[in-house]
């Protein structure tokens, strides 16, 4: 009987493919901890194997001592990275279980890594044979009906432009990324005689650049007073604020001639004007606006909600989450799937209602992707979810909802007072007929301000004339959403990379603070390749290679020919480096040691009122938080071993002692306090084994 392997990029999506497309309950195997199923289909043998992510990743063939390097290959990814090692066992169970395949089906999910995933697994794992006979399942959902359907309408070949624009991003990445990082840390160690791991990236530096042009326009922001001017009223028994019609006074003299004109003076309504405005339902998610939402809704970072909205989909309950689309075609079946999240009880009362309508039909934006539709929830019902897990489905469930309800009708009302000749507002907002906010609930919350009864040429009492001298503010900081937002309007990154490349930022010690601040290490890198290397912070260049990787994708750009002039480009940008290597190495060294001293201050020590900082133990090579008045002062602390360590200035409420935030790499950050003792800390145990299982649970999903 001829057998078909098929290849999936993690275990828990092998499950679901092989409970979908069985004809009788799949049987589960094991080789050395690696599950797999087998079942029959159509009078074939079927075989499903997961990966592990990427099991391959490009690697320099030689040592890297100078740059340029463009000698490199993929190679398993356990033999780059130490971290990787349980990818192995993957790599030898695909072997093992393809040695008697004779058919191939890339069943990854459907996007550029998926692709680049599945093939090198067949490629390298399988053999140049499977490649060329493999074919394509492409899906949106984990759903059985999607899944069998994605089957019956196999891709006669693998998608070879995806395939090509994801190793032409990865090559790129790898040759911007290590040969710009190597001469960056070069020039350091000329200059200093020691190592400092410094880094740059394609994507990366000109992110960088637009947060340090950010930090530049805060610094050099100069504050201007202002004055404002309002009236505090009572009406009905509450008390409204009326504003000024000019808002901000930046003229004192006039400023005081008005509050002159309207002290001990009534109130007057002068004229009420009111008017009604629908309120158009919202476009269903793409990533980004996903990310903004769970952002603004629940303070998740970009790269946690991207996380968590993959958990989500690998369990079937929302559609694949790294798409553009803001648009729901009618094939996905609103009907159907409001229907079965109406057998949710706290959604079955919108789903009646939805159902109701004579027509279902979305508010849809502009933006479409090729690949897959926007998010949306499957339909199935959920079994075990995390916290953070409930809130993003719910979220997404109602914002589904939303999308097909009725706009909203909201009347405003506008009251103009006359006050001893000045001119003030009174502004007042109801909702007449909630439409979609009814749906959307507390995601959407309008605040309503309800004015009484009121009639012109009525006097109003006057509590108090307000009279506050303020001062203009610089333009915010971005946060971890709002940058990623800025990316995507700029062209730079992907929707799968954006959230992943400030992560980054933050790692290098370039960037911290929710409210994003840059460090004189991050300022410096900017500041010494503007000088010397332009190029490689600008975002033209950068967003030039998006649109040539696009046009692969596209099937319009051979992928050999944009890597070949992307290292022309980069010949050119790293000779230019070489020539001002010891400038640039005394910038960053003088930089980098600035910002380590700054990062490894934790705040004062309770004891002595000295510094608390990180430091390493020359006996076992363990950090730890010591006073810097030691030995007079032999006050420390443990620090976790794993993880970035980032002061939050503050102390902990509790016990007292400094406050830090432990950022690690593909996980959420968390906040303690450095005294293990902390009454705060008495759950710890049970909230670390629980931690540890989800871990588990979402590296095995």
């Amino acid at each position: 009987m001829a057998k078909t392997l098929i290849i999936c990029e993690k275990p828990t999506a092998t499950v679901k493919i092989a409970t979908a497309l069985a004809e009788k309950r799949p049987k589960k195997g094991e080789l050395n901890g690696v599950p797999y199923y087998e079942f029959e289909r159509g009078g074939k043998q079927m075989v499903v194997v997961p990966a592990l992510g990427h099991l391959f990743t490009l690697k320099n063939l030689k040592p890297m001592r100078d740059y340029p390097v463009y000698e490199i290959d993929w190679v398993p990814t356990y033999e780059a990275d130490r971290k990787a090692k349980r990818t192995k066992v993957f790599v030898e169970a695909i072997k093992e279980l393809a040695k008697d395949a004779t058919e191939y089906i890339s069943a990854s999910d459907f996007d550029i890594e998926g692709s680049v995933i599945a093939y090198n697994v067949l490629k390298y794992l399988c053999g140049d044979e499977a490649v060329e006979r493999a074919r394509r399942m492409k899906f949106s959902t984990l759903t059985a009906e999607d899944l069998c359907r994605a089957y019956d309408q196999l891709m006669p070949r693998l998608d070879y432009e995806l395939i090509d624009a994801g190793i032409a991003r990865h090559v790129l990445d790898w040759y911007w990324g290590m040969n710009v990082s190597l001469a960056m840390s070069s020039a350091v160690k000329v200059v200093e005689q020691r190592f400092a791991k410094l880094s740059a990236g394609r994507v990366q530096t000109p992110t960088l650049k637009i947060l340090v042009e950010r930090e530049r326009e805060i610094k050099a922001f100069k504050p201007e007073p202002f004055w404002v001017l309002s009236l505090l009223l009572e009406l009905d028994g509450e008390e409204i604020i009326a504003e000024h019609a000019t808002p901000r006074f930046f003229d004192e003299t006039e400023a005081d001639r008005a509050l002159a004109a309207c002290k001990g003076k009534p109130a007057q309504v002068s004229a009420i004007r009111t008017r009604q405005y629908r309120r158009s339902p919202p476009i269903p998610f793409d990533l980004g606006a996903l990310q903004s939402e769970a952002y603004r809704c629940f303070g998740y970072t970009p790269m946690w909600t991207q996380q968590i909205a993959q958990a989500l989909y690998q369990v079937a309950l929302i559609s694949y989450p790294r798409t553009s689309s803001q648009k729901l075609p009618p094939t996905i079946g609103y009907t159907k799937i409001i229907g079965q999240l109406g057998g949710i009880k706290q959604y079955k009362k919108f789903a009646d209602e939805l159902l109701g309508m004579p027509e279902l039909r979305p508010n849809e934006g502009k933006k479409t992707d090729p690949a897959h539709p926007a998010i949306f929830p499957t339909g199935e019902k959920p079994e075990k979810l995390t916290g953070p897990q409930q809130k993003l489905y719910d979220l997404i469930v109602r914002r589904f909802f939303s999308v097909f309800g009725k706009p909203a009708l909201v009347e405003s009302m506008k009251v103009e007072l006359d006050v001893g000749g000045q001119l003030f507002f009174i502004h007042g907002r109801r909702i007449l007929d909630e439409g979609w906010l009814r749906y959307y609930g507390k995601y959407g919350a309008t605040e309503e301000v309800i004015l009484p009864q009121l009639s012109e040429d009525q006097e109003l009492v006057v509590k108090e004339v307000k009279f506050e001298e303020k001062r203009t503010q610089p333009p915010p900081r971005y946060n971890p959403a709002s940058i990623v937002k800025e990316l995507e309007a700029r062209n730079l990154g992907t929707k799968s990379t954006r959230a992943p490349t400030v992560q980054t930022l933050y790692e290098r010690g370039y960037i911290f603070g929710t409210q994003i601040t840059v460090t004189d290490l991050g300022i410096e890198v900017v500041d010494s390749l503007l000088r010397y290397c332009p190029e490689i912070v600008s975002e033209e260049l950068t967003a030039q290679f998006e649109r040539e990787m696009g046009a692969i994708q596209e099937g319009k750009r051979d992928k050999e020919e944009v890597i070949a002039k992307a290292r022309i480009e980069l010949d050119k940008i790293l000779e230019k480096f070489r020539q001002h290597q010891l400038e640039i190495g005394k910038q960053l060294a003088e930089a980098y040691r600035i910002t380590r001293m700054k990062q490894r201050i934790l705040g004062k020590c309770a004891k002595c009122g000295g510094d608390l900082k990180v430091i390493v133990s020359r006996a076992t090579h363990k950090r730890f938080a010591g006073c810097s008045n030691y030995p007079k002062c032999s006050n420390s602390f443990p620090l976790p071993q794993v993880g970035m360590i980032i002061s939050l200035n503050r102390t902990c409420e509790q016990c007292g002692v400094p406050m830090i935030q432990v950022n690690r790499i593909g996980m959420r950050p968390y906040r303690m306090c450095i005294d293990p003792k902390c009454p705060s800390k008495a759950e710890w145990g049970k909230k670390r084994a629980a931690a540890r299982k989800s871990r588990k649970n979402e590296e095995e999903s």
